[in-house]
């Protein structure tokens, strides 16, 4: 882990609290928050949720690529990605060589739990435990090579956890 880039990059399933724990750590850290999925709900005009289904998943991914590749710019934030960023290729590599990626770990129970306190369309036509489970599983080797940090985020509040595990320079 060499730790090179200035940013904290979150990443993990939809659910997983990357925008809840991304807002506290910009703050506690003194950075911008970033969180790609609002970047693009401003940017098709449409709840993310309603974009992906509206724009179709290849047009969706495209636009998130590229917001990737913008968010790769920028120095010093901290930036939310959505749960299927990882699937980005070279725009997520670029993403991710600009800081330090942190994956959020939540079991399926858990991201169940709180995706049925916030009903989002399916992405498959499968029950939302198996939807769950089968992104996790083509997911989850992508998380885990991605991330320099792997952080329990299942329980009541992981940002102490992940403050005492990132680099000194990025904790200022």
């Amino acid at each position: 882990m060499s730790f090179e880039g200035t940013n904290v990059v979150l990443v993990g399933m939809r659910a997983s609290g990357k925008t809840s724990l991304g807002r506290r750590l910009s703050e506690r850290l003194g950075r911008p928050f970033v969180d790609l999925d609002d970047e693009l709900a401003a940017r098709v005009g449409l709840p993310v949720d309603e974009a992906l289904r509206s724009l179709g998943e290849p047009a969706f991914r495209e636009l998130e690529r590229e917001l990737l590749r913008q968010a790769a710019e920028r120095r010093d934030s901290v930036i939310a990605t959505g749960g299927g960023a990882v699937l980005g290729g070279d725009a997520f590599a670029a993403l991710a060589a600009a800081g330090v990626v942190v994956w959020l770990q939540v079991e399926v129970d858990e991201l169940v739990r709180r995706g049925s306190a916030r009903p989002r369309p399916p992405l498959t036509p499968l029950s939302p435990e198996a939807e769950v489970r089968r992104l996790l599983a083509e997911r989850e080797p992508l998380y885990r090579a991605a991330a320099d940090i792997a952080i329990p985020a299942g329980g009541p509040d992981p940002i102490l956890d992940l403050l005492s595990r990132l680099p000194p320079r990025i904790r200022g």
